[in-house]
C-alpha cells in the first residue's frame, strides 16, 4: 500500500481518484493540505485528515508520496524540497515551477534517490512527457512544436469561426472557467513558453530555460488579423516551437503565426492540445487531445502515482536533461521567414510610398498590401494598413519598426508567417 498526501484541494486536488478508480486500490490518500479545514469538502472521503500545515504532510513518515498542487513557485518549491528531503516521491502538476526550478528538484531528487512524476505538467491529459521519455528516448529529436495552451486556441478557433472579436470571446471563455478572471498568463504566451522549456529540455537532454524563448501572445489580435489571415489561405495559432539544427544551438519562439490551413496543427480545435516532433529515426509524429481541465490532469497525475506504486517510476541520474548541462541558444534574428503585418500609419497621400521606402532601406521586400477603406471624415488620423512581406530576418524588420515609431506610426500586429 502506497500511503499519498495531496497539496490543495482544488477542482483538481479533489478529484484525484485514488477512493473510486479500481487502478489505484494500492493508493491511499492519507493527509490533504488546504487553506481553509473548517470548509466542507464532501468531494473528499470523510475520513481524510486536513491540514493547515504543510510540515503535517512533508514530514509524515507514514506518507510515501506528496502530490504538489498549489499555485505559484515559492511555497511549491518549498514543499517539493522539504517532500524529498524526507525521502518521499513527489508528483506535479506544476509547469511554472520545473520549468523556472527544474534543475534545483531534480539534483535534489537525484541524491536521495526518488522519482518526481510531472506527466501533468505539460498538455495535462496527452501523455507527451510519456513520449519524450520512453518512445523517443533512443531516437535525435530535432524539433518540436505544438498548440500547448488550450485557453488561446479556444479564443483564436472562436474568432475565426463566429467571427467574433477578442474581447467578446475572451469574456465568454471566463464565464464557464475555460479561461482564468486574469488571463494574463495564458493568452501573454508564459504558460506556453514554460511548457516550451520543459518539453525542449526532454528533448534535446539539456536544460533550456524557458525565459530565453522569445515570447508573445494573442492580446493584440484583432479579428481583422483572423479574416485576412483566412483570406491569404492561413490560420493563425499560438506556436510553441523548439529546434535543434545539426551545431547543437537551439532556437525557438513562443508566438501567435500563420500557419497555412494544410498543417497539421492548424486544424486542432478549440481548447485541445497538440504537438509535433521531427526526429532522425521516426520522422514526424504528432500527438493530440485534451490539453486542460480537472479530469485530463487528474488521470495523468494518477498514472505517475501508479508508476511510483508499482515500481516504474524513473530515478533521475546526473544524465538526466535537467542535470545534464544548460543549452545554448543560436542568434534567433538572423533567421529568415516572412511576416505578416497590421500597421497604424498617417491617413494622407504618400503614406504607402514612405512605409514601402522604410521597407526598402532595410532590403526587405513587400509581397502585398491591403489598406481598408475608412469613411472620409477620418482624416489626419491613424489609418490600418495590412501587409505581408517576402523573407527577411527579424533585426531588420525591427529596424523598419523603429523607423516607423519615430515617425509617429504605430504597429499593432507582427506575425511570422509559416510557408509548411
Amino acid at each position: 500500500m502506497i500511503t499519498v498526501g495531496v497539496a490543495a484541494a482544488g477542482s483538481i486536488g479533489a478529484g484525484l481518484p485514488l477512493h473510486t478508480s479500481p487502478p489505484a486500490r494500492n493508493l491511499r490518500l492519507k493527509t490533504v493540505l488546504v487553506s481553509d479545514a473548517a470548509k466542507p469538502r464532501p468531494e473528499l472521503p470523510a475520513a481524510v485528515p486536513l491540514t493547515v500545515c504543510p510540515a503535517a504532510l512533508t514530514d509524515d513518515p507514514q506518507s510515501d508520496v506528496v502530490v504538489e498542487l498549489l499555485g505559484g513557485v515559492e511555497e511549491p518549491l518549498r514543499i517539493v524540497s522539504r517532500a524529498l528531503a524526507q525521502g518521499k516521491a513527489v508528483v506535479t502538476a506544476k509547469k511554472n515551477l520545473l520549468a523556472e526550478r527544474g534543475p534545483e528538484i531534480f539534483s535534489l531528487a537525484a541524491e536521495r534517490r526518488l522519482p518526481v512524476g510531472f506527466e501533468a505538467s505539460v498538455c495535462t491529459g496527452m501523455p507527451i512527457i510519456r513520449t519524450l521519455q520512453e518512445a523517443l528516448h533512443g531516437d535525435r529529436i530535432t524539433a518540436l512544436e505544438g498548440i500547448v495552451n488550450g485557453t488561446s486556441n479556444y479564443l483564436l478557433m472562436r474568432m475565426s469561426e463566429e467571427r467574433a472579436a477578442y474581447e467578446q470571446c475572451l469574456a465568454d471563455a471566463q464565464r464557464p472557467g475555460l479561461a482564468e478572471p486574469d488571463p494574463g498568463y495564458d493568452v501573454s504566451g508564459q504558460d506556453a513558453a514554460c511548457e516550451a522549456g520543459i518539453l525542449a529540455t526532454l528533448a534535446f537532454g539539456a536544460y533550456v530555460d524557458f525565459r530565453r524563448l522569445p515570447t508573445s501572445g494573442i492580446a493584440s489580435l484583432a479579428l481583422e488579423d483572423v479574416r485576412q489571415a483566412e483570406a491569404m489561405g492561413y490560420r493563425i495559432k499560438l506556436v510553441a516551437a523548439v529546434h535543434r539544427p545539426a551545431d547543437g544551438y537551439v532556437d525557438g519562439e513562443v508566438a501567435a503565426v500563420l500557419l497555412p490551413l494544410n498543417h497539421p496543427l492548424a486544424s486542432i480545435r478549440m481548447e485541445r492540445n497538440a504537438v509535433r516532433s521531427e526526429s532522425k529515426g521516426l520522422g514526424e509524429k504528432l500527438l493530440a487531445g485534451k490539453g486542460a481541465g480537472p479530469e485530463p490532469t487528474s488521470v495523468s497525475l494518477l498514472a505517475d502515482l501508479l508508476d511510483i506504486g508499482e515500481g516504474r517510476a524513473r530515478i533521475p541520474t546526473s544524465g538526466h536533461p535537467f542535470l545534464a548541462g544548460v543549452a545554448e541558444f543560436a542568434d534567433q534574428q538572423a533567421a529568415a521567414s516572412r511576416y505578416y503585418l497590421r500597421l497604424a500609419v498617417a491617413d494622407r497621400p504618400g503614406t504607402l510610398a514612405q512605409v514601402a521606402g522604410c521597407f526598402a532601406s532595410q532590403g526587405i521586400s513587400i509581397a502585398s498590401v491591403l489598406q481598408p477603406e475608412v469613411p472620409d471624415f477620418a482624416g489626419g488620423s491613424l489609418v490600418p494598413l495590412m501587409l505581408t512581406t517576402h523573407s527577411t530576418d527579424r533585426r531588420r524588420l525591427d529596424l523598419v519598426l523603429a523607423a516607423l515609431a519615430a515617425a509617429g506610426w504605430g504597429r499593432s500586429g507582427v506575425l511570422r508567417i509559416r510557408e509548411h
